[in-house]
């Protein structure tokens, strides 16, 4: 994503782990509003200080299986949750929008 930020060529979403294409991929049907909310939005605090919180604990062994389960479930909606930010930029710097403005 990064290079085709960098080199203005449409976007894609095969160099990206396949569990992620999918929706990679609905975003390029989405309007550019919808794509700026994407861009612009955030973690709650509350969701942040749980996932430093699992990780931490994973970090020095404390994990109950539950937690190990809930880590990796977290894990993989913050890693969706960047992809989906970075290629709503991708999108909307090829439709002519300067997102490093924002």
């Amino acid at each position: 994503m990064l290079h085709a930020l960098q080199v203005g060529n449409p976007p894609a979403w095969d160099d990206v782990p396949e569990e992620f294409q999918a929706d990679l991929a609905a975003l390029d049907k989405l309007d550019n509003n919808t794509l700026w909310q994407i861009f612009h939005s955030h973690k709650t605090a509350a969701d942040m200080k749980r996932y430093n919180i699992l990780l931490e604990d994973n970090s020095n062994g404390k994990l109950a299986e539950a937690e190990c389960l809930e880590l990796m479930s977290v894990r993989h909606d913050a890693d969706l949750f960047m992809l989906c930010k970075a290629q709503a930029a991708v999108l909307l710097c090829w439709r002519g929008y300067n997102v490093a403005a924002t």
